[in-house]
C-alpha cells in the first residue's frame, strides 16, 4: 500500500504542506501574532523543500525502516526509533542546505549552525512522537500523523534556518529571540 503512486503523492503533499504552516506559524511568532505582511516566497519556498525534497525522503525512509524492523514489539520500536535519531541528521542537513541554497545563503554555514542545534531539540521531540507512531498508527496511515506533528517541528526548522545569527553567537535560541523583541 505504501508503494503505489497515490501514498507517495500524499506524503509529497502532506509533508509540503506540513512545512508551509509551519512556516507560516513561524512567521506569525516572528511577527507576534500578524499574518499581514507574509513572507510568501519564504512559505512556498519551505513547501517545496518539505514537499519535493522531505516528503520523498520521509516516505522512502519508514518504508525501510519498517522493511528492516518490521512489528510493533517494544524491541522493534526501540530499533527503530533509535535509527530515527541516528539518521536525523542527514534529513536535517537536506532541510537546511535545501533552505541556505534556494535563499542563496552559505550551505556549509547553514548546516554548522543548525544541524547540531536541532538534532538536539528533535531528538528530545521525535523519538516519543515516533514510539506512539511506531506503536498504534497504522504504516499507510504514519505520513499524515507524521506531517501534523511535522507543522509544529517545522515552525521550530523555519525559526531556525530564517533566524539572524550575530557575529559574536551562533547559538541563538527562541528563547533570547523572543527576548530581544521585548
Amino acid at each position: 500500500k505504501m508503494m503505489n503512486a497515490v501514498a507517495w503523492g500524499r506524503s509529497i503533499c502532506a509533508v509540503g504542506l506540513a512545512w508551509g504552516a509551519g512556516d507560516i506559524m513561524c512567521q506569525s511568532i516572528e511577527k507576534n501574532g500578524s499574518l499581514n505582511e507574509l513572507d510568501k516566497k519564504r512559505t512556498i519556498d519551505f513547501i517545496l523543500v518539505g514537499g519535493l525534497l522531505l516528503g520523498p525522503a520521509n516516505h522512502a525512509f519508514e518504508l525501510w525502516v519498517e522493511q528492516t524492523f518490521p512489528g510493533i514489539a517494544l524491541r522493534q520500536i526501540c530499533k527503530k526509533v533509535l535509527t530515527r535519531v541516528f539518521i536525523a541528521p542527514g534529513f536535517l542537513t537536506l532541510s537546511f542546505g535545501a533552505v541556505a541554497f534556494i535563499k542563496g545563503d552559505d550551505i556549509q554555514n547553514a548546516v554548522l549552525l543548525n544541524v547540531f542545534p536541532a538534532w538536539c531539540t528533535g531528538s528530545l521531540f521525535w523519538p516519543l512522537a515516533s514510539a506512539f507512531a511506531y506503536r498504534f498508527v497504522p504504516l499507510t496511515a504514519r505520513p499524515a500523523f507524521g506531517s501534523a506533528l511535522g507543522a509544529i517541528w517545522s515552525t521550530y526548522l523555519s525559526f531556525m534556518a530564517h533566524r539572524k545569527h550575530d557575529s559574536h553567537s551562533t547559538n541563538t535560541t527562541i528563547s533570547s529571540s523572543v527576548v530581544d523583541k521585548n
